[in-house]
């Protein structure tokens, strides 16, 4: 019996040019005086977040990185893929949330407000106190105060803007000697950024532009000609600091800061400050590709730790797969050196090594089920062989019997035979029923005490025809013991009917429980008999055992009772054996666990 153990480059904005109050607006004829500073901003973006992608390419390194593509491709890791794939879902989002929660975006609008606002201040007040005119000195020189603008504004990268009644009268972006109309196009990158990086630097650029162009106002350049409509420059000119972030044509983040220009209390115009399209988008870009490329060096890293975790894990069950289907495939293969052995992990002091223990006595199990069932199948055809015989034999012997006398004998013969090879038969049905039995049937807790007495109440008859006093010696209070009364009352039944076949006329038969120091229950049954030989203390519980007291006729045990017994205690996970008493007799000592 053996029981169960155990994851398109911004462009320049659009430039225009103008020359005093009256020369129109030239929007198409574009200077190229700050496309290069952009586009170096650009290239240094490029430079120091490009280069390193593109070595660490997957497909253009060999080595760790090939083994690991190896891996993730082959059909037979799909263990290791969704430990990577968890892994990297993880740090996905981890990654969407810092880029999310970065504030990096308003805290650096806030502080080109701040800057842009001071500057325009000072200009402001410098145009007022400069390029004043008139007789009370209450409207601005647009001459002087474009030469104002050109002066002070020569070294920034702000534009400025100077409004008089609502009217561009001053803008740094004609202040560019070329004035001939100029064909404008986009330039591609300077050693931009290339492979992955260069992809993803591309797709955000996109996505922001986007979302800036469908969530911010669109910035409209001034006519020369007309007054503005900007809301800003009316706010301004009502003597507030206006503040506005709007949208060029490409998509680019532009932030404007209009101050009042006014001399004493009078506001003789205003002047608006605006960062150039895309610089602050540029800086926020550069960022973020950091966050993007230390993604990017922490995935791969996840992914080789991933590897190697999973491999740790994948590898010894693979192991322990492939021996388990090994020995599924030789399952008909019963020789002991042609078994397949599950390969021992127990030295790993995890998951996979206590699996590999439990497999182990699992298929250990399973192998002294598979002998069992074999030795057991060779003893029936044994026992159930010599009444065959003894059956052949007697109707072979009938046709020349004789006499009446003889043929009654043989008449007598033949039904012992088929009664024992119908008791055989019996006791062969239950005691390969009773492994399922013991599992499939539910245990409850049962008083044992009341048990020995009612089974010595049952079977004291049997005694009183033998001539044997059965004695029940019980405790005054219960005795609970947890498991199948009715397959504890069998074995009680087993030993008792040995007890009172062994025991000699006017013999005592006694029957005792009680619990011992370790708390387990005790049964014991003691005869009177001849005892057990010394040798056989131990056979007695084997299948098909047979010795019987003598005058007993042959063939009426089938030899499985105390088998079944030893089978019904175990599964309760206690113990029987056998021992001789000192005065004379035999004691079977059951010992249930509480």
């Amino acid at each position: 019996m053996a029981s169960d153990t155990d994851i398109a480059r911004p462009s320049a904005p659009p430039l225009s040019a103008l020359d005093g109050d009256t020369d129109a607006p030239d929007t198409g004829a574009a200077t190229l005086r700050n496309a290069p500073a952009m586009l170096s901003g650009e290239r240094a973006a490029a430079i120091s977040l490009g280069k390193p992608l593109a070595h660490a390419a997957p497909d253009d390194r060999p080595g760790v990185l090939g083994e690991m593509r190896a891996v993730l491709t082959s059909p037979m890791r799909s263990l290791t893929r969704r430990i990577v794939a968890i892994n990297l879902i993880g740090l996905v989002i981890l990654v969407t949330t810092v880029l999310y929660l970065n504030q990096m975006r308003d805290e650096l609008i806030q502080v080109r407000v701040a800057s842009l606002a001071t500057e325009a201040n000072i200009l402001a007040t410098a145009i007022a106190e400069i390029a004043s005119t008139g007789p009370e000195k209450a409207s601005i020189d647009t001459r002087a105060a474009n030469e104002v603008l050109q002066q002070l504004t020569l070294r920034t990268d702000q534009r400025a803007q100077l409004y008089r009644n609502g009217r561009l009268i001053g803008d740094t972006r004609s202040f560019d000697p070329t004035r001939n109309p100029l064909e404008t196009r986009r330039l591609p990158p300077l050693d931009g950024a290339s492979g992955l990086l260069g992809w993803i630097e591309e797709l955000y650029s996109h996505a922001v532009r986007l979302v800036q162009k469908r969530n911010l106002p669109i910035y409209i350049e001034t006519s020369v000609a007309g007054i503005t409509e900007d809301p800003v420059i009316y706010s301004a000119q009502l003597g507030d600091i206006a503040v506005s972030q709007r949208a060029n044509s490409e998509g680019e983040l532009i932030v404007s800061v209009a101050v009042p220009v006014r001399r004493l209390k009078v506001i003789m115009g205003v002047l608006m400050l605006s960062t150039e399209g895309g610089d602050i988008d540029r800086v926020i870009r550069a960022g973020r590709i950091e966050i993007l490329r230390i993604f990017i060096v922490a995935g791969l890293v996840s992914v080789l730790l991933a590897v190697l975790l999973a491999n740790g894990i994948a590898r010894p069950l693979r192991r322990l797969a492939n021996a388990a289907e090994a020995a599924r495939a030789n399952e008909a293969q019963l020789s002991v050196s042609e078994r397949v052995e599950i390969p021992d992990l127990t030295d790993r002091a995890d998951e996979i090594g206590h699996l590999s223990g439990s497999m182990r006595r699992m298929t250990d199990a399973l192998y002294g089920r598979i002998d069992a069932i074999e030795s057991f199948a060779a003893d029936v055809a044994h026992e159930i062989k010599n009444p065959l015989s003894s059956l052949r034999s007697a109707t072979e012997t009938l046709d020349y019997a004789k006499t009446p006398e003889s043929r009654e004998r043989l008449y007598t013969v033949i039904k012992e035979d088929v009664d024992r090879l119908d008791r055989l038969v019996t006791d062969i049905s239950n005691a390969s029923r009773l492994d399922a039995e013991l599992v499939r049937e539910e245990r409850a807790p049962f008083d044992l005490a009341a048990l020995v007495e009612t089974t010595t109440d049952i079977l004291s008859q049997s005694a009183d025809e033998r001539g044997v006093r059965l004695v029940a010696d019980v405790p005054g209070t219960p005795l609970v013991v947890r498991g199948l009364e009715s397959r504890i009352a069998q074995v009680l039944s087993n030993l008792l009917t040995n007890g009172i076949s062994f025991s000699p006329a006017e013999g005592t038969l006694r029957a005792a429980v009680w619990r011992d120091d370790m708390k387990a229950a005790v049964i014991t049954v003691e005869d009177d008999g001849p005892g057990i030989p010394e040798d056989n203390l131990d056979s007695i519980f084997e299948r098909f055992y047979t010795e019987r007291p003598e005058g007993e006729a042959f063939g009426r045990h089938s030899g499985l009772g105390l088998s079944i017994s030893r089978s019904i205690v175990e599964a309760h996970g206690g113990t029987i054996r056998a021992e001789n008493r000192p005065e004379g007799g035999a004691r079977f000592i059951v010992r249930l666990p509480s």
